[in-house]
């Protein structure tokens, strides 16, 4: 097992420890996010759409997200394409 911090190693290449289980749980409630808002975008405004696309993709990075990244999700969703969120078991690592 290779320490990469503390609270994140790798092993057999998935990463493994506090940091890596934090990422999971943040993933899966960012995939709960998503599914909502596609079965509650047809009552929304297009403001009110995009800020909750912002807003579950900004919790799943903890960082600044891409408005045009957010704005063609955006844009599927409206068409009614459904966007799948997947997430695995454990995450890889190179």
């Amino acid at each position: 097992m290779k320490t990469i911090e503390e609270g994140l190693y790798v092993q057999n290449g998935s990463a493994y420890g506090a940091l890596a289980e934090a990422a999971l749980r943040r993933a899966a409630e960012t995939g709960r996010r998503l599914d909502r808002l596609q079965e509650e975008a047809d009552t929304m405004t297009d403001a009110q759409l995009l800020y909750r696309m912002y807003r579950a993709l900004k919790y799943y990075t903890q960082g600044e997200v891409n408005a045009t990244q957010v704005s063609h999700l955006v844009g599927q969703v409206r068409r009614g394409v459904r966007l799948e969120w997947s997430i695995p078991g454990r995450f890889p690592c190179a």
